[in-house]
């Protein structure tokens, strides 16, 4: 097994509601995955990276600061995902209630070890 799939594998144990993970970069690509989510998690990845990035612009052009993470809520659950460098980011799958504040803790960390295995 791969460090950064043991990383999101690990992140997914540890983190209460995580259901998926996927470490994707700057293009939407995906670098590691781990879980199940009944759906097609590079699709959402790639495309949530997307809304990453207008998110990103949209802070900058308005002087508001770094994107520390964004929410995507749902009926069936919470897609949280936060960046990693400016070429990457981790897109989580959590349960609809999980307590995100708790989640986004143990997110950040894993989003951390991923962001100096890529260094």
């Amino acid at each position: 097994m791969q460090v950064l799939d043991k990383i999101l594998q690990d992140m997914i144990l540890t983190v209460s509601g995580a259901r998926a993970a996927i470490f994707l970069d700057d293009e939407g690509e995906s670098i590691a995955e781990s879980g199940y989510y009944n759906g097609d998690v590079k699709l959402l990845g790639a495309w949530k990276e997307i809304h990453l990035d207008h998110v990103r612009n949209i802070a900058k052009r308005l002087g508001l600061g770094c994107v520390h993470a964004v929410l995507f809520s749902h009926d069936e659950g919470n897609e949280l995902i936060v960046p990693v460098s400016e070429e990457y980011c981790l897109l989580v799958f959590l349960s609809a209630y999980t307590h995100i504040q708790d989640a986004l803790t143990g997110i950040k960390s894993a989003a951390e070890l991923l962001k100096k295995e890529i260094e």
